[in-house]
């Protein structure tokens, strides 16, 4: 997961439930990012919480990039990991042409419901609370996806 997904899953308070229900693994560099540069910001707060409830776990692989993108990509390609979470527009086409699966922010929400975390209700509010950190195709497309379900 990449710092600034994780900073509007915990500004749009679905962190948690996505930790409680995914192995969410950050780089040294985004634990630097999130946390160790952003001295007394409230998410960093929360996050460092989360790291020492295990919520979120820190990579044991070294890289030697500084930056996030960078450092999780180099995570990704030497574990066993189901995708990379990210919504940096560059930084998903890299991943696109590499052929690396990754999830945007509101996708979570998505897969939350189908998994019958959340209800549709629920689904509605989230995707409502992180609307002001994505971009309007994915908010458009997420809640077209909770109007198709919803409708059956």
């Amino acid at each position: 997961m990449d710092a600034d997904w994780l900073i509007k899953l915990a500004k749009s308070k679905l962190k948690e439930l996505v930790c409680r229900n995914f192995t969410v693994i950050i780089s040294q560099a985004v634990k630097e990012e999130v946390i160790d540069n952003a001295h007394g910001h409230p998410d960093a707060v929360i996050i460092r919480e989360n790291l020492e409830r295990k919520l979120l776990a820190l990579s044991k692989v070294k890289s030697l990039s500084k930056k996030g993108e960078d450092s999780i990509f180099a995570i990704y390609k030497l574990g066993k990991f189901d995708a990379i979470c990210s919504d940096d527009k560059r930084f998903i086409n890299r991943l696109r042409f590499f052929d690396i699966p990754y999830i945007t922010p509101a996708v979570f929400i998505a897969i939350l419901l189908k998994k019958g975390k959340l209800t549709i209700k629920e689904a509605y509010k989230r995707l409502d609370s992180l609307s002001p950190f994505i971009s309007d195709d994915e908010y458009n497309a997420i809640k077209l996806l909770l109007e198709t379900r919803r409708l059956r």
